[in-house]
């Protein structure tokens, strides 16, 4: 037995307001159903904190490889039955609107990177998926995952 928190304890330490933005990213690598395992424990710790559905975005963030979108698609339809009428997206990583620059701190690597949008904007940010992955799924096409760290997602709860 470990004493590590689950999702459902880790979800309720989580301070959430009614008028928070909530970001939930969902790697596409962890099935569809652990994502929607997550996506209803999620929508229901949003519904308790009075977080309505339009002030809630799920990103399914697809890392770069030869079968991601065979992957992706089983996840899609899993979440598309689990978080209600809250938008579901697809990142983008070509699409220059559907991103925004993210400054590195100074004692980090010079520069930054290009993130999700929706992701950026929002006040809370749970990524689910090892974050490193995340950060390769969110961001834009020519942000190498080479140089990536998991600190870059800049998530508030981590899943």
């Amino acid at each position: 037995m470990t004493d590590e928190p689950g999702a459902e304890q880790l979800l309720a330490m989580l301070e959430i307001a009614r008028h928070d933005r909530a970001a939930i990213a969902i790697s596409h690598r962890i099935g569809p159903q652990r994502a929607a395992e997550l996506a209803e424990r999620i929508t229901a710790r949003l519904d308790r904190a009075g977080v309505p559905a339009r002030r809630r975005v799920w990103i399914l963030a697809v890392a770069p490889g030869p079968d991601a979108d065979l992957e992706a698609a089983p996840v899609l339809a899993a979440l598309a039955d689990s978080i209600g009428s809250a938008p579901l997206t697809l990142h983008d990583p070509r699409d220059p609107d559907a991103l925004i620059f993210r400054r590195r701190p100074p004692d980090q690597k010079r520069g930054g990177v290009f993130l999700n949008a929706h992701w950026m904007q929002a006040t809370i940010r749970i990524a689910c998926g090892p974050p490193a992955e995340l950060a390769a799924g969110l961001s834009a096409w020519f942000n190498a995952p080479a140089t990536l760290e998991p600190s870059d997602l800049s998530a508030t709860l981590v899943l």
